[in-house]
């Protein structure tokens, strides 16, 4: 298989980003996955008991924390334009919304205001979703974003300005479940279908 037909497969399994201050800003990029981890990390408190040799432990949480390292290929310029594109409005989707604040009487004051936390939402074919929720996209936050080109592949030039053909990507995101997630109570769907839908 050569690299026109190796982009084209992979263009069809599509890491989806999106905004959730603003829905209609949103990202895609084809998932040249380099690593992929998914991580419940569950969360106890140890109470130590004289006499007894084992801690007892009371249940708080159990925290997921999903990791995706990926390459941005572009196969030509206008590719590479648009995929400069994207991360230019990843990185914006980082950042919080922000009003005026008034005082009195409706007088703007010298401030700002943060009324949106930078929440977006994530979906990779069957490996980064939520099941049978919310277009099966999955709302939490991005803890740590990079897009490095790598510079051995070389540029295009258009007009002085440059477009690496390669990226390595790296995201870490911490999902925010908008369906109870519970052993006996699989309101996500099919048990098995849950973080990966397989079936």
């Amino acid at each position: 298989m050569n690299f026109r037909d190796t982009y084209k497969d992979n263009k069809k399994a599509i890491l989806e980003i999106r905004s959730a201050q603003d829905k209609s800003v949103n990202v895609s990029f084809p998932a040249f996955l380099t690593s992929f981890g998914n991580k419940f990390n569950s969360q106890w408190s140890e109470e130590v008991v004289y006499g007894r040799q084992d801690p007892i432990g009371t249940f708080q949480s159990t925290k997921r924390t999903i990791n995706v390292g990926f390459n941005i290929v572009s196969y030509d310029l206008a590719d590479a334009k648009v995929n400069m594109n994207n991360i230019n409005n990843l990185i914006k989707m980082l950042y919080p919304s922000y009003t005026d604040s008034t005082g009195q009487e409706g007088a703007k004051l010298n401030a700002l205001v943060m009324s949106k936390a930078p929440l977006v939402e994530l979906k990779l074919a069957n490996l980064i979703q939520e099941q049978n929720a919310y277009d099966n996209f999955l709302l939490g936050w991005i803890g740590s974003w990079s897009a490095d080109p790598v510079l051995e592949m070389g540029m295009f030039t258009d007009s002085g300005k440059l477009y690496p053909k390669v990226y390595n990507a790296t995201l870490d995101f911490t999902p925010q479940h908008r369906v109870d997630l519970a052993f006996n109570k699989p309101t996500t769907g099919d048990k098995a279908k849950f973080p990966y839908d397989g079936g």
